[in-house]
Order: C-alpha cells, then structure tokens, then sequence
C-alpha cells in the first residue's frame, strides 16, 4: 500500500487522453491541408494537355488549309460550334477537333500575306481563332499564319 507524504501527489506519466485527442486533431488538420494541396496541384496538368491539345488541332487545321489554298480566299467562318457549320472540306478536321475539346468554336478570319499583298489563291494571311470550354471557363487562343501556293524549283 502506498501513501503520500507531505501532500505532494507523485507526477503523472504517460499521455492523458486530452493530450492524445489534441495531437489527433493538430495532425488531421495537417492531412487536410495536404490533400488541398494535392487536389490543387491536379487542376495545372489538365488545363495544361488542353493548351497543347488546342494548339495541335490549330497546327492540324492550319495543315489542312495548306492543301487546299485556292480554297482559302472564300473561305468565310465565324463562330462555328459544329461540324455542320463547317465547308464540307474541313467538316472531319472539326470533329475529331470537337472530341477533344469540349465546347469548341471555331473562327477563320482571312486577310492580308505577310508581304502585304491582298488576300488570293496563292497566297493569303490567316487568323484563327479556337474557343473551348475548360471547367466553368470558357477560353480562347489565336493564331496567326499564312497559306501559300509555294513551288520548290
């Protein structure tokens, strides 16, 4: 049996169960943070495969503008948000476009070549324009270029 002396009372050891809810709480505070930080991280990836996934398609369409130049000039799209709005040339370059890109909107501006010169069969500037949807965003980017009727000598 054992007694206290002189009213002191012998020193606890071990944790308290306080002291272990506390520390529970501190380190699921800690794990939350870091699962925010990880579902954050996730969102740049994505939105980063788009970008390259407009730019593609836009380099893709560019391609297909370039086999047909005499085309070009007539050519006459704004705003395009199905295939069906497209000439019938560039009606496959949309869908396969569309598939991977959510909400695309396609528009073709033609004008002026690099040289200055009018817009004409062998020759003539573009800008075009791709809009999609990313989330709850609706982006868009431009691209400048000219398709031309070269001849290797």
């Amino acid at each position: 049996m054992l007694r206290e002396t002189s009213g002191v009372r012998r020193r606890q050891r071990g944790v308290g169960l306080v002291d272990a809810l506390a520390g529970l709480l501190v380190f699921t505070f800690g794990l939350l943070a870091l699962a925010e930080l990880y579902m954050n991280a996730l969102v740049v990836p994505v939105a980063d495969q788009q970008v390259v996934a407009v730019q593609n398609q836009a380099l893709s369409l560019m391609s297909a503008l370039q086999g047909d130049p005499s085309a070009v000039p007539s050519l006459s799209v704004s705003g395009v948000t199905s295939a069906s709005g497209m000439p019938s040339w560039l009606q496959g370059w949309f869908a396969q476009s569309a598939a991977q890109l959510p909400g695309l909107t396609v528009t073709i501006a033609t004008g002026n070549d690099a040289a200055g010169n009018a817009c004409s069969a062998t020759s003539c500037g573009i800008t075009l324009t791709l809009g999609w949807k990313q989330g709850s965003q609706t982006r868009s980017q431009v691209f400048n270029g000219q398709v031309s009727d070269f001849q290797f000598i």
